[in-house]
């Protein structure tokens, strides 16, 4: 492999797959060139602070409306124009897709040029794009099974959702009462909210909490520390380093993204998932089920988390350590740490299969 563009945008959850990728193609082949195209969005910066070569496109979300809706939408034209000139140029190996809009024209480009696709679909429910791309790609790569019939069952394969490794369970003895607070990379106001609502209770219980915020609720939310007594320097608007967060605490409370539930999962860790309600066909929650049903996570609906309820049931839970040991080891029997090989995998069997047509 020399030669590989990594695509997608919009959100961590989408992005720190790809990355995980991108870090296992080079371990095992350290001169791969890598270029990643991403949308406008917070990826340019994740990219980059991995090491990697980013280009940004033209990408809007539409939600509803499906093929469509795409291309009646005005970006698609730069985006597509943008996407052709990028990967002609490049000439990759093969191009890989993790969802999102901005994915979306990088790896149609790829396919109408004759070059080796794949995607990576990390919901419980896919979404448009790659509803869309699954019928032209060689691969399908998806983290749950496809109870729907989304994909040809004949290209797709079940990987997990890829999970960087510093996140992967370590040997850090947690405290016992430490809980880390995040919704996303983004932040979310109802997850926040509850927080804040819930800091009397949580003080009195000798709780102690790392909160990421997201940019726009940072200082509202470190002022509401503050002022209850708790340690400010507990929250910030971004935790860059996830996996030294996940070692440290005793549970997690979040909302349920796939590559968030994959990595809760992966580092051995209970969780509280607090889904977002909006998701497209509500993924989110399906994601979450996952591991409520092993018994490796409690599920509260967000119209669910009025008063102090969120901070009822940290405390509940940190209360009984023996149920959050058993709720860690069921997330462990879940995790699939070895995503991301298997996608490094896939991905050079398309190659190879590419190569031997084109000596045929």
């Amino acid at each position: 492999m020399k030669r590989i563009i990594l695509t997608t945008g919009g959100t961590g959850g989408h992005v720190f797959p790809a990355l995980a990728v991108a870090e296992e193609i080079k371990k095992r082949f350290p001169q791969c060139e890598i270029l990643f195209l991403g949308g406008k969005g917070p990826e340019k910066d994740m990219v980059e602070r991995a090491g990697i070569n980013f280009k940004g496109l033209p990408a809007k979300g539409v939600l509803g409306g499906g093929l469509k809706k795409i291309f009646s939408s005005f970006w698609i034209v730069g985006a597509m124009l943008m996407s052709l000139k990028e990967v002609a140029g490049f000439k990759p190996d093969a191009v890989l897709g993790f969802g999102g809009y901005a994915g979306f024209c990088p790896v149609l480009a790829a396919w109408m040029l004759g070059i080796p696709t794949a995607i990576h679909e990390q919901n419980s429910v896919p979404g448009v794009t790659n509803r869309i791309l699954g019928k032209v790609v060689n691969k399908i790569f998806s983290s749950f099974e496809d109870r729907n019939g989304s994909f040809p069952a004949a290209k797709t394969i079940v990987v997990g959702n890829p999970v960087r490794k510093e996140i992967i369970a370590s040997e850090t003895k947690a405290n016992q009462k430490a809980v880390l607070v995040f919704g996303g990379s983004q932040g979310a106001a109802a997850i926040n909210d509850s927080i804040v609502n819930g800091l009397a209770k949580l003080k009195g219980a000798g709780i102690s909490l790392r909160h990421q915020t997201g940019k726009t609720d940072f200082e509202k939310v470190r002022k509401a520390y503050m002022d209850s007594g708790m340690e400010g320097d507990a929250v910030s608007p971004f935790i860059h380093h996830m996996g030294e967060a996940y070692a440290e605490a005793a549970l997690v409370v979040c909302r349920a993204g796939a590559s968030t539930v994959f990595e809760v999962a992966a580092a051995g860790k209970p969780a509280i998932f607090i889904p977002f309600p909006h998701a497209t066909h509500d993924h989110q929650t399906g994601n979450a089920r996952a591991l409520a049903d092993l018994g490796a996570a409690k599920l509260i609906p967000q119209d669910e988390l009025g008063g102090n309820r969120l901070a009822d049931e940290i405390i509940a839970l940190i209360e009984d350590q023996d149920r959050l040991e058993a709720m860690g080891r069921k997330g462990l029997s879940f995790a699939r740490t070895d995503a991301a090989s298997a996608i490094a995998e896939g991905t050079l069997d398309i190659i190879r299969m590419k190569t031997v047509r084109g000596a045929a």
